[in-house]
């Protein structure tokens, strides 16, 4: 039976090194690609902002313009829904 206890003393050292290289993985992740991945993450974010900006305030020159569909003193909104801008 002692080659039982050499197949588990095989398997404990086969855990070992897959959890020291689970461990490497992580830590080479953290240190060498995070901070490029986070400067990603900034330039993406900064530019969804500045879309939802620009998107906010395109609305808001639209709202502004007098002789909308709608603005014939019903005091309806002019509706966003593409089928009711074509149903118009």
């Amino acid at each position: 039976m002692r080659g039982g206890g050499r197949a588990r003393q095989n398997a404990i050292r086969s855990g070992i090194v897959v959890l020291g290289a689970a461990a490497f993985a992580y830590l080479s992740y953290r240190v060498g690609f995070k901070p490029y991945l986070d400067r990603a993450q900034e330039a993406m974010d900064s530019h969804h902002a500045a879309a939802a900006d620009a998107s906010a305030s395109a609305s808001a020159s639209w709202e502004d313009q007098p002789g909308l569909p709608g603005d014939d003193g019903d005091g309806l909104a002019p509706s966003r829904d593409p089928a009711a801008v074509l149903r118009d």
